[in-house]
């Protein structure tokens, strides 16, 4: 398995940086197509009220308009260094209905990269973007922090496990990144006083020798605190390049909720993270 298409969110904020960088290497390395997609909205009413006067959003709307192109440019130039298949898009409209747009292009591709909701530019509803690409886009996304800690593509990856059809998902969706990785660890929680009560492992791992990797699998205690951050400290001991994990919501109310965990991962990882639902 591998990628042919990659979409990559950009923006003015200083953390696309890393992301376009990411994105770059991983489309050299599978010599995959990549779309970079800004977005510019065409009112501000929604978020800055009605008081707002017509010259001044005016004035507004072109400055982050230009910000974007600005920022298509600065990825069409990193991407021109490494020869790369590349387009850059420049979406509009409005700011609430651009997370869904942006899910729908999102399916057209093989993977999306979006950074960490609380880097992004704050007149786009970082965390609707995350969640649409999440549970409507039917496609992973890779979420790349500002300034990771490690990004190789092929070392270590930790893989979340908890025998939800959510991590079964995320897990295969990863195969590319795992048939190629120098180790690969299933990681799965104790939730319970007793071990016999931790997810079975060995059908998982048993499927992922099939494909040609050799995981080892790792119980830890997850029986208190918060499960996201024994993740997270987890992979850190490990050495972990990316962690894979399925995406959790608690409910639906006119938009998703993100759960706890997914929560936690998206707002304190440090490494990338390799997410599906």
């Amino acid at each position: 398995m591998g990628l042919n298409d990659i979409l990559v969110y950009v923006d003015s904020a200083g953390a696309t940086r890393a992301r376009v960088e990411f994105a770059v290497a991983l489309a050299k390395a599978h010599g995959a197509h990549l779309v970079a997609v800004a977005f510019a909205p065409t009112t501000l009413l929604p978020l800055y009220g009605a008081d707002v006067g017509f010259a001044d959003m005016t004035e507004v709307l072109d400055s982050v308009k230009a910000q974007g192109a600005k920022a298509l440019e600065d990825f069409k130039a990193c991407a021109a260094v490494e020869e790369l298949s590349c387009e850059a898009r420049l979406m509009q409209g409005m700011s609430e209905e651009f997370p869904h747009d942006f899910a729908y292009a999102a399916r057209h591709a093989d993977l999306t990269i979006l950074g960490q909701p609380r880097d992004g530019d704050p007149l786009i509803g970082q965390y609707a973007l995350v969640e649409r690409c999440l549970f409507a886009s039917g496609r992973p996304v890779m979420i790349v922090p500002a300034e990771p800690a490690k990004s190789a593509l092929d070392g270590t990856i930790v893989a979340a496990w908890d025998g939800s059809a959510e991590a079964a998902r995320a897990i295969n969706d990863a195969l590319t990144f795992l048939e190629t990785a120098s180790r690969v660890v299933l990681l799965a929680g104790v939730m319970e006083d007793a071990e016999d009560d931790a997810p079975r492992t060995e059908d998982m791992l048993a499927h992922l020798k099939r494909h040609g990797v050799a995981a080892e699998a790792m119980l830890v205690d997850a029986k208190e605190g918060d499960v996201g951050r024994v993740l997270l400290g987890t992979a850190k001991d490990l050495g972990a390049d990316l962690l894979v994990m399925g995406a959790f919501h608690h409910s639906r109310w006119r938009e998703f909720i993100l759960g706890g965990v997914t929560l936690t991962m998206l707002e304190e990882a440090n490494i990338p993270l390799f997410m599906a639902h």
